[in-house]
């Protein structure tokens, strides 16, 4: 009776993280976007947020502000999600094409606000980046 109970919960958890990572995310417009001789598609991004790792994960208290900050601006910036490695790590990359340069210049400092305190998490500006298909 345990085992079924360990199995039964085991698929449960396994059905409930494959529905979350299969939610969609609200992907930035590619005006900017190059075909390298490789065929992925370069980007020039206005702010990229990094999420690093040193071996315990991201900072996830970080993410989930920055990543409801940016969900819930009132002017819903489109944005790009790139995973990478084995333990979180993921870069949030925004164009902005939504905002004027004041209110851009405006976000990105409330970003560096959000993400200060933190080792593991960078803002880039201007920057190209490489959007994996």
């Amino acid at each position: 009776m345990k085992k079924l109970t360990l199995v039964l919960l085991a698929c449960s958890l396994v059905l409930f993280v494959n529905c979350q990572s299969k939610k969609r995310v609200k992907t930035a417009s590619t005006d900017t976007a190059q075909l390298t001789s490789s065929g992925e598609t370069k980007t020039m991004y206005r702010v990229v947020v990094g999420f690093t790792s040193q071996g315990s994960g991201i900072d996830s208290q970080k993410y989930d502000a920055i990543e409801t900050f940016i969900k819930n601006h009132a002017k819903k910036p489109a944005f790009d999600i790139n995973k990478m490695g084995r333990e979180g790590e993921r870069d949030i990359c925004l164009q902005l094409n939504e905002m004027s340069k004041s209110e851009q210049s405006a976000f990105v400092d409330e970003l560096k606000r959000l993400a200060q305190g933190s080792d593991r998490v960078t803002i880039t500006e201007n920057t190209e980046r490489v959007k994996k298909q």
